[in-house]
């Protein structure tokens, strides 16, 4: 018999049921804090057992607990194996903590603050204790909280990952903005590769800079000692490039003279922390695409479009394969469906509304940015699609992501190689081998940018399964090589 109650979390039903009785269950409400938490304990009736008390975030406030548990649990004949505790989500600094509690063997939930702060008495005032009645009472009555781990899957490490490098993309884009603001004034145009013939950011352009970028610094070098430079640095024409550089210093407008030493030290410091990020960026994407290479994620890259860094943060934000979300779920997590209201009897039509506020904003973020790159870069039938949402006046992004939804969450469940839609029903296996002959260079150049070939196609990866599977079943021959292996070898 299914429950009209949906949301509640079925860890803490199966630790009631085996209790058998509220009496004999045991809630720890926590408040956390930076330096002292704030607790009470009662049963699963909401009988206290122990008035509030403070514990210290160290490994003495862990004993202390476990001793304040281990004599109520002798008081009330409570076994340790049916006491949970739980608290609001929060920052960082009590991570340590419930951890702790964790490898203590307890159960731990974690609580959303707004549903907390719903069930408290008091919708006015907000103290310690108010605080912990509003949580205890979401876990007595076994509301919805994620239950937490003290195992971390690799999606979860992903996440750290993926987070982590969202940040240090961040503060990479916030370093370009201040290189445009000091070269703006110390040599006007120079990021402009139509006036200085140089790929702004590139590794030539960002040596100029480190160098003496204002007009006086940049025509006092010689013409060829800057076009030998140029030319280590791969680039085309370098005399035709200097040639470009000394006739815009001339035509630029100088900066004053007094400034002229501050601008450029402040350059040259803003370009080392420019270079700094984009290697730091470029090591963690190399770490991420290894720890997805043995993973579900690792098919997402077998569709067109999506690259290591969309696959690894769609697999992070959305879990282990093996927990199954149904789509209505999962739409409404990533904030990709609208709320509906309907009241006033049967013949009262539902009004929609604004989409939540409440969806997880890096799905969000993530699907939307897949279903961008399907227009972009998809596959045809894919691009076509998304054409047609824009002709007939959709929001593609969020249409075109729930399909992207559905497309991604399969090829994750069931470790699937992705096939376009009009090759799914088709009996002519000649065209499905051409399919994934043509799509296996494509992935592995993918894998081949991170430096991470080896990995994807470790024995028992996903992808290596997959490339044995298909050499075998359509008499292929996919390597384990990048494709332009043989042409570089020979270079």
């Amino acid at each position: 018999m299914t429950s009209i109650f949906q949301r509640k979390n079925p860890a803490i039903e199966k630790l009631f049921a085996e209790a058998g009785s509220p009496r004999k269950v045991m809630c720890i409400p926590i408040d956390y804090a930076k330096a002292q938490h704030t607790a009470l304990v009662c049963n699963g009736e909401g009988l206290q057992l122990r008035s509030p008390f403070h514990i210290h975030n160290t490994p003495l406030g862990i004993d202390f607990l476990e001793e304040i548990v281990a004599g109520l649990c002798r008081k009330h004949s409570i076994r340790k194996a049916h006491v949970f505790f739980g608290g609001e989500d929060c920052s960082a600094i009590v991570f340590n903590f419930v951890h702790a509690l964790l490898q203590k063997g307890y159960l731990g939930i974690g609580i959303n603050a707004r549903d907390a702060a719903l069930e408290r008495e008091n919708q006015v005032a907000s103290t310690d204790k108010l605080d912990l009645l509003g949580i205890a009472a979401v876990l007595i009555n076994k509301k919805w909280g994620r239950t937490l781990s003290a195992d971390y899957s690799a999606a979860r490490i992903l996440r750290d990952l993926t987070h982590h490098r969202l940040a240090l993309v961040k503060a990479h884009t916030a370093s370009a903005y201040r290189l445009h603001h000091l070269v703006d004034q110390l040599l006007p145009g120079f990021l402009d590769e139509k006036q200085s013939g140089l790929t702004a950011f590139a590794k030539p352009s960002l040596w100029i800079m480190s160098g003496g970028l204002a007009p006086r610094q940049l025509l006092a070098r010689k013409s060829d000692v800057l076009a030998e430079k140029l030319r280590l640095f791969m680039v085309r024409n370098p005399d035709e490039k200097v040639k470009k550089l000394k006739a815009l210093a001339r035509s630029a407008l100088p900066p004053p003279s007094s400034l002229c030493e501050t601008l450029q030290l402040n350059l040259k410091h803003e370009v080392s922390v420019y270079e700094h990020l984009e290697g730091c960026i470029h090591e963690m994407e190399q770490d991420i695409a290894r720890r997805l290479a043995p993973t579900p994620g690792a098919m997402l890259t077998t569709v067109p479009g999506i690259g290591l860094t969309l696959a690894s943060w769609f697999y992070a934000e959305v879990g282990d394969p093996t927990r199954d979300r149904g789509m209505v779920c999962l739409n409404s997590y990533a904030g990709l469906v609208a709320r509906l209201k309907q009241t006033g009897g049967p013949d009262k039509e539902a009004q929609t509304r604004g989409r939540s506020r409440r969806a997880c904003v890096p799905l969000k973020r993530c699907i939307m940015d897949i279903a961008l790159k399907m227009g972009q870069y998809g596959h045809p039938e894919l691009q076509a699609d998304y054409e047609r949402r824009v002709n007939e006046r959709q929001d593609p992004r969020l249409t075109m992501g729930r399909r992207m939804l559905r497309i991604c969450r399969h090829l994750t469940q069931h470790n699937d190689f992705f096939l376009p839609p009009s090759l799914l029903h088709t009996s002519d296996e000649s065209v499905r081998k051409a399919y994934y002959a043509r799509a296996w260079d494509k992935v592995l150049i993918k894998w081949r940018d991170t430096a991470s070939i080896q990995q994807a196609l470790a024995d028992g990866t996903p992808l290596e399964e997959w490339r044995l599977f298909l050499n075998e079943r359509y008499d292929l021959n996919l390597s384990k090589l990048s494709p332009q292996y043989d042409r570089l070898r020979n270079r």
